[in-house]
């Protein structure tokens, strides 16, 4: 006599036929559940995979098989698979062996004949795709699926979709079932169709994202898990599609916080420098102002005097390199990896640490590696800085020794450090510890977590070894602490070597004459002092040199006789007209006319965005003559 729980009939159209075709021969187990829990119908993969026959399973319930769920627990589960139609949950089941597994439940409500059971597929996660090695789910499962599924034969023809399909793309069944694949996906070309249906042929699953298009024009963006599927030997290629539009708002949210992160943490870092720049800015302008003096009062020396100007010009070199260590370091902007000798950066971050680091926390470092990495200068410059900022703080009472240091090791497969992602092969490695007061254990497990701070508020935001931790992850690389309370801590950061030898980062300024010339320069600055000083140098190298104190007196000049300047310098940001507004304007009379940009520090515009628009050369001040003449010739020259 047929066992009532074992009667299984969905109907006798084809489709119908097509799901039981699917189900029974599913490579995933099936399993339907009755109010109660009992078990009213299995496949053939659930018998093989946990043991049990047939017939022995329609004896036996679900708490038999899931030793995480009870009788008392079921009404629950019920309820809320009544109120969800459909639930996942991770769960283990027992073979008849004895042993667990651990497997993924999506368990779906249906109604058959009058009555409603839960249909459930039970996925090993030590296997996480096997769900999606087929489609062979009944047509309930199907339509309840809570995301887009299609069937398409061989060349992108739907053939079948589900109601989810249907629903986020706004079209109706009959009018998706026939479409081609390409008449909704806006990433892919008919060629590339193809090369997918190959790969799923020698891959069995392939996984991309894509932008699949509603019936109102509008885009969704999606991910996409297909297979082959074989039903009455015709082959088929199944789809599941899912909405990621949350996803990818949330990754786009995730970046814009990164980058907010990453820039409120270099003005952190700044604000903590800035007493000891202060002091290092006083420091040079005290030897300014004094060799200035000295000079002056010994005009009746030219020997003396020229070596006190000698001094004074030493002075003003030391001040442009640390306005141009904070601005780079402080600079919101985005930077592309290079290959890069690290050991550059940590020398011009040690100088402008040791200006802020007071006299009772002694500095040492040993850079023996020259290797070569791929990265992010101003990053790496910011991970350097946050380490040490970090050292410093924890001596600041009590002081002690800094010590960073470069070298290269090598890993092999067995000696990579453990709980790492890191490849065998070399890496660079920086070490920063410091001899202040130390972590303890439940402390290291959190320093690298966003605003996680042991400071008061007042003294920082917790910012500084988060966004070490992300941009060393970014770098593939691995930052590992070790540390005891009153014993210091120590960094340990892994970067992977490139055999690539980097482009300069700092050039070293040659040491030539300045260049000269006759040409007539027309020159535009507001401040008096810059104007004077330069059209002074340039002059004594031979130039006519005609100057304006602002954008709108200089170009009505120009208009009348554009002929009679051989080049175009000016000042950036100025009142009334930028020096690009400037350019612009006089582009509009002679587009040939050579233009140098010349600027101490601007938002407006930077050297990629002033050579996009026409101007020559971009020059920064401080006005260097040596620089600047070699400049200004190099235009000149190109000109002629």
């Amino acid at each position: 006599m047929e066992n009532p729980r074992e009667h299984d009939r969905i109907g006798d159209d084809n489709e119908a036929k097509l799901a039981k075709f699917c189900l029974n021969h599913a490579s995933v187990c099936a399993f339907r559940l009755d109010q109660d829990g009992a078990i009213c119908y299995v496949n053939q993969e659930s018998c093989d995979s946990l043991g049990y026959s047939r017939a022995e399973f329609l004896k036996m319930s679900v708490f038999d098989v899931d030793p995480n769920i009870n009788k008392e627990m079921w009404p629950g589960h019920w309820q809320q698979l009544c109120v969800d139609r459909s639930i996942t949950f991770e769960s283990q089941f027992l073979r008849k062996d004895g042993t667990l597994f651990p497997i993924e439940v999506t368990a779906t409500l249906i109604e058959f004949e009058g009555h409603n059971y839960s249909m459930v597929l039970i996925k090993d996660i030590r296997e996480h795709r096997r769900i999606y090695e087929s489609l062979c789910i009944t047509e309930f499962i199907f339509n309840k699926a809570p995301f887009g599924i299609f069937l398409t034969r061989d060349g992108g023809i739907i053939t079948k979709v589900n109601d989810y399909a249907c629903q986020y793309l706004g079209y109706t069944r009959e009018e998706l079932c026939g479409m081609h694949v390409l008449d909704i996906d806006q990433c892919y070309s008919e060629q590339e169709i193809e090369q997918l249906w190959l790969r799923e042929q020698k891959e069995g699953i392939v996984n991309f994202e894509s932008i699949h298009r509603r019936k109102d024009g509008t885009d969704i963006p999606v991910e996409n898990i297909q297979t082959l599927l074989e039903v009455n030997k015709e082959l088929y290629s199944a789809s599941f599609v899912k909405d990621i539009t949350e996803r990818k708002e949330a990754e786009r949210q995730r970046l814009k916080m990164e980058a907010q992160l990453l820039h409120a943490q270099k003005m952190e870092a700044i604000g903590t420098l800035a007493g000891g720049i202060a002091h290092d800015f006083n420091n040079i302008l005290s030897g300014i102002f004094g060799f200035s003096q000295l000079a002056r009062n010994s005009l009746d020396s030219p020997e003396k005097a020229g070596h006190y100007i000698d001094e004074v010009f030493k002075g003003a070199q030391k001040a442009t390199e640390l306005v141009q260590q904070i601005l780079t370091f402080s600079r919101k902007s985005t930077h592309k990896e290079q290959p890069l000798a690290i050991y550059i950066i940590i020398k011009e971050a040690l100088k402008l640490l040791r200006a802020s680091i007071p006299t009772t926390i002694e500095i040492r470092q040993t850079i023996v590696s020259r290797a070569t990495v791929m990265a992010d200068p101003s990053k790496i410059h910011q991970v350097i800085m946050n380490l040490c900022t970090n050292a410093y703080h924890a001596m600041l009472e009590t002081g002690g020794i800094l010590a960073v240091s470069l070298k290269d090791v090598e890993f092999a497969g067995q000696d990579c450090i453990q709980g790492t992602n890191l490849k065998p092969g070399r890496y660079l490695k920086l070490e920063v510890s410091d001899t202040g007061i130390g972590m303890t254990a439940n402390t290291m497990e959190k320093i690298f977590e966003p605003y996680f701070t042991t400071k008061p508020s007042d003294k920082g935001t917790g910012l500084g070894l988060a966004v070490v931790f992300g941009i060393v992850e970014e770098h593939k690389g691995h930052i590992k602490v070790y540390s005891e309370p009153e014993k210091g801590a120590t960094f340990h950061v892994y970067f992977p070597i490139i055999e690539k030898t980097p482009d300069p980062y700092v050039l070293k300024k040659e040491e030539k004459a300045p260049e000269k010339g006759s040409e007539t320069i027309l020159f535009v600055d507001d401040e008096e002092s810059v104007r004077t000083v330069v059209q002074a140098l340039l002059q004594g190298l031979g130039y006519t040199v005609i100057v304006f104190s602002n954008g709108s007196q200089a170009f009505e000049a120009y208009k009348k006789d554009p002929s009679q300047y051989d080049l175009v310098i000016t000042d950036m940001t100025m009142p009334g007209i930028t020096g690009l507004q400037l350019a612009q304007k006089i582009f509009a009379i002679q587009s040939g006319q050579p233009v140098v940009l010349c600027t101490g520090h601007s938002e407006l515009t930077n050297k990629e965005k002033a050579m996009a628009a026409g101007i020559r050369a971009y020059y920064e001040k401080p006005v260097i003559l040596k620089e600047f003449s070699k400049t200004i010739r190099r235009v000149l020259d190109r000109a002629g």
